[in-house]
Parts: C-alpha cells; structure tokens; sequence
C-alpha cells in the first residue's frame, strides 16, 4: 500500500526511495549515538559494520560522513559482498550512495587514519568519522544523482587544494531564484526593491520550472546545495510542489528564506519531511518592532510557526526551522527577548544575520511610528561583534542553537577579542551542556565559506598556531575563500560568485560562460594567494573583507579602493546614474588596473603577456 504523510485534509505521495526504505542497524566499532533530532550522529572507531536483511533485489547503500580534514586526506573503504569501494572525504558532511548486491546482509567500513586525539584529551574513546541518516532503499535514479553530486565535489576540492583556476567540476552550491514576487506591500524597510527590480530588466518575469533546470543540465545535476536568493516570496509559487519533489528525489539540500505570513496548512503540509533549511526573516522580539520593520503580522506568524513546528513533531525534524535575526538600531534592544523566543518556539537554529554593509543605499521609510533611515541602523563594526558575542552567551543561557552567520569564514571572537570581552554579560558563566546538547562534540552544517591561513583573515590556523598541541587538519592548504569554487549565484539580477558580490559577471542565462570567465578564475588566482581581489573589495557587505578592514589588514592601496569607490557609488545614485553612464567605465578602468598592478604579484607580467599574445595573433 502507498504510504502518505498527512496533514489536515491535504496528502503528499511520499518520494519512491523513502517508499522503498528499510531499516539498517549499526554493527561493531560504533559508540553510542550523540546529538539530539536533525543533529543526532554516531562516531565509528577505525572500523565498523552496518547490517541489514537480505534481499533478492538491487539495492543501494546510502549515509552521510562527517570529515574533520580539510586536504582529502581521509578516506573510507566501504566493503559490500566482497567489492570494495575507495571513497575520498571532503570536509563536513559528505552523501554516499553504494550499489548493494542482491543477498548482501551488511557492509564493512574502515577509514585510513583517526581524528587526532588532541582535539578531544579528556574523551577515551578512538574517533574516525561521524555517521548520521543510514538507509537502504532500491532508487536508482536517485543513487545515480547522489553518487554523481559526490564525485563533482571531490573533483571540486581537488582542484580547489591544487589552486586550479580553470575548473572542470562545478559548482557544488547553487545559488537559484525561485520568484520574483513578494506579498509583503510596501516592500520591508531594509529591502531595496526597486532597485532589485531594475536590476533584473528583462529577466524580473523568468521562469523557474522543470525545464530551465534541464537546461542547466551538469551545472544543476552536480550541485548537491540550493540557496534561494530571490527578492520574492516563494510560497507564492504555483509549482513549489514540483520544484520541492524534483529537488527531494534528487538528493538535494535546500536552504529557502521567507517571510513566514503565508504558511497556510497547505503550504506547510508542502514543507513536512522536506530536506529543508526554511529561514524564517523576524528579526523582532515584539509586535511593536516587527511593525517598525514590516506591518503588523507579527503575532500571525507565531501562530503559523507554532502549527508548522508541532506538524513536523518539534524540533529535530525535517524541515529544519531557522529564526533569523538582523541586528540593528532599531532592534538590538530585543536580542534576549528574541532568543528567549527561540527556546519557547522549539525553533531548531537561531539565526544571527547582518543587515548587509552598505554606505550607498539610501532607503528611508516612516512605517510603525518610527522613522527608519537604512545608513543609521547599520550598527559599527566594533558594536556587531560585541552582540555576537552577547547572542552566544544568550543562547546558551537560553537552550537555543545559534549559528552566527555574521562570522563568516570564522575567526571574529580571535581577531575581535576585545570587543567580545567588552560586554560583561558574555562573560557569565554558563553551565556546560546547558543547550540540552550533550557536552562532547556537537557540530552543525559546515559553513558556506571556509578560511585558512593567510595574512589578511585571523582564521582557524592561527588559531591552531595559537595552540601547537593541536595538529593541522590541512586547513592551510584551503584558500582564504572558497566561494569563487564552491559556488555559483545564478540570478534573475545576474550571475554571482557569491551572495555578497558587487556586480554580476554576466546575465542570468550566461553561467556556463561566467563558471570560468576571467574574472573568476583572476578571483581564484588571488584568493589562492592570500589576496583579495578588487572585486571582493568592491563588494561592501563582504563580512571577510570587513573583518580584514576592521582588524587594520589590509594593504593601504586596497582601503583607499574601497573608500574611493564607496564615495564613487553613493555620487552616482544621488545624480541619476549620469557619472556612471558617462565616466564610470573609464574610471574604473584605470583604478582597478593600478590597484591590480600594485597589489597582484604577477599581474603586469600576465597583462604584457596577454596582450603580446594577441599582438602575435594579428599579425600572424
């Protein structure tokens, strides 16, 4: 009989390798399992066993590994029925999938070296690896795409750890606009939505269906991460169903934002067991505050959130419900109040965001009895660190999962330690393991950028060099971003190398011309140096580049790029863009080209040779 999930009056047919499921239980040179819901996990020894039942058909082995090693030096044999397969680990968690020959009653797992025992000296036990999401199910199309998502990001570290520039893997996160329309009008105080809008010309009214991600082909089989990055409302979508099933059976992960003002019992039945991360934007702990941001919903979407939350069984299961919120004047006085929401909801993740950096947009609203003027309420530098060092200790105090999207590329509580030394409530001691999580290794998704030694960013290696009993995990040899390879925006306003790039590299329809474009493999090339590029410099809201300017890192030549150009922006908007139309071009030509010259090792090399090269050619 065909299973469905229920919910109300709606039902959903539930995807064919869910269908065919069977148990699995773990064997020998497991401990026990740690964590709690989505998070829960169990680390092996060097070696164990997964058994199952046997069965006269064609099955396939599926799970998730943690890695803890940057460089793919780990790996993990994985022996079924006599065949052995040899499988690289890139860090964080990995999806494997593994044919499974009929009759087969279990496999055989054995990794090449152990995490080192320094990272846990009070733990007696031998860690390796961490198992989460064990099945046995007889989808092949969906063994075929997990196995495939696997093999283009190891192709992708690879050529990341060589400092390849040109890349035949792609883009293992996928940036996608889903829709172009929203439902909250007048658009949120923070959102530039005419600007957005303008910006998309004549892609604002494209489609997202079936047939545009069959036109992506590789660049959308391979990806094994969706980012939704539309100025719009997704729920609004006729065809999420669709999207949502074509996503699940393909073993995708989806991060998706909404407003949370339309999740109506269908659309949250549409969410129930979804492999989801749903970002909630509040950003308020009162209606009071929510009204000054947005209108006067407020209280709406507690009550929506509480019907999703208690429809999907609480926190811990799928979809994964994430409460952001954005500090700024206006509300950096509710931080407790919100976090103290958080728990009360049974929310999975609080979310700590920043509004993005930005001197030149100029939007000013009246809206709830306050006046909200965009450049004051970004909040200093100095002042954001303190409140995230205020929000880790709340949502410790409070039992709530935390992850500090302001961190960005990690290492802010290092190069900013004053700053979170400064406010004193930080410092209270708070119980261990009081978040309800057990005390010995918890860990979340790994972060979208990962950072390594270099000497702009404090990052994870000095920390290390900080504590020379702690051995390398190969986090040197990552760049000091990993964005440029790991990911592609592909948007109704443009192709991006990331969410907090400046311009787009070329129209939506031009990914396969941008994935290697000079632009990003120049981009490549210097972050592989240790080296921002101008157009991570010319990109304001880049926490990175934020970080490098607040701890006084970056080179002279690159801080007067960043101002000049700052100045240049805010100008051309306050005279209708006619400096830019005219004078924009040329001028950034010629700043960038000195700022390359005098901060590139090797730049005025490749240009000579570049233009000797065609030199050659014309005259040939």
């Amino acid at each position: 009989m065909l299973r469905v999930v229920q919910q109300n009056t709606h039902t959903r047919e539930l995807p064919y390798f869910i269908q065919t499921t069977r148990p699995v239980t773990f064997g020998s040179g497991f401990h026990d399992q740690e964590g709690v819901g989505l998070d829960a996990f169990t680390w092996m020894t060097a070696r164990g066993s997964i058994d199952f039942e046997p069965d006269s058909s064609s099955r396939f082995f599926e799970f998730e590994v943690f890695c803890e090693f940057y460089d793919l030096s780990q790996e993990l044999t994985v022996k079924i029925a006599g065949s052995a397969h040899e499988l690289k680990l890139v860090r964080g968690w990995n999806r494997i999938s593994l044919p499974v020959a009929p009759e087969s009653e279990g496999v055989e797992l054995e990794t090449n070296k152990l995490y080192p025992r320094e990272y846990y000296p009070s733990d007696p036990r031998t860690l390796s690896v961490r198992y989460r999401m064990p099945r046995l199910h007889q989808d092949a199309e969906r063994h075929r795409h997990v196995a495939q998502q696997h093999a283009n990001t190891v192709l992708n570290r690879r050529e990341m750890l060589d400092g390849k520039h040109f890349l035949h893997s792609t883009a293992p996160a996928l940036g996608i606009d889903m829709y172009g329309v929203c439902n909250v009008k007048p658009a949120c105080v923070y959102c530039e939505w005419d600007f957005s809008k303008a910006q998309e010309g004549d892609y604002v009214d494209a489609p997202f269906d079936s047939k545009l991600l069959e036109e992506w082909g590789d660049f959308f089989d391979n990806s094994k991460d969706l980012i939704n990055c539309s100025i719009g409302e997704p729920f609004m979508m006729k065809n999420f169903d669709e999207l949502m099933d074509i996503f699940s059976d393909r073993g995708k992960f989806l991060e998706i934002t909404t407003n949370g003002q339309i999740l109506t019992d269908r659309n949250i039945d549409k969410l129930l067991g979804r492999n989801i991360d749903l970002y909630i934007s509040l950003d308020a702990g009162t209606p009071e505050t929510y009204a000054k941001l947005r209108n006067d919903r407020f209280d709406d979407i507690l009550v929506n959130l509480r019907r999703l939350i208690q429809a999907k069984g609480g926190s811990g299961q799928l979809p994964r419900i994430n409460l952001v919120f954005m500090p700024m004047q206006v509300n950096v006085h509710e931080l407790e109040i919100f976090v103290k929401l958080c728990a009360d909801l049974d929310v999975d993740r609080m979310i700590l965001r920043p509004l993005n950096y930005s001197e030149i947009t100029n939007l000013d609203w009246e809206r709830g009895g306050y006046h909200f003027s965009y450049r004051k309420e970004l909040l200093p530098f100095d002042q954001l660190a303190r409140t995230s060092a205020l929000a880790a200790h709340l949502a410790r105090k409070h039992g709530v999962e935390i992850s500090d999207q302001m961190d960005f590329g990690s290492g802010e509580a290092e190069a900013f330690a004053h700053e979170f030394a400064a406010d004193e409530s930080a410092n209270d001691s708070v119980e261990p393991g009081s978040n309800g999580k057990p005390e010995s290794i918890v860990t979340t998704r790994e972060p979208v950028a990962e950072v390594s030694g270099n000497p702009i960013a404090m990052t994870a290696m000095e920390v290390a060099e900080a504590k020379p009993e702690l051995p390398p995990l190969g986090e040197d040899q990552v760049p000091m971003c990993t964005e440029p390879w790991k990911s592609l925006y592909i948007l109704r306003r443009g192709v991006l190398p990331c969410c907090y790039g400046s311009a787009r590299v070329g129209q939506m329809d031009e990914y396969r011309e941008a994935w290697n474009s000079q632009l990003f493999q120049d981009l490549r090339r210097e972050l592989a140096a240790g080296r921002f590029h101008y157009y991570c410099l010319d990109s304001q809201a880049c926490p990175l580049v934020r970080k490098a300017e607040a701890a006084k890192r970056l080179p002279k030549s690159q801080v007067f790029f960043m101002r000049f150009w700052s100045k240049w922006y805010w100008l051309d908007r306050r005279l209708w863009g006619l400096p830019g139309k005219y004078l924009f071009k040329p001028a950034k030509w010629v700043t960038i080209r000195l700022l390359r010259i005098t901060t590139e090792d090797g730049y005025l090399g490749r240009v000579i040779k570049r233009y000797l090269e065609r030199f050659r050619r014309a005259t040939a």
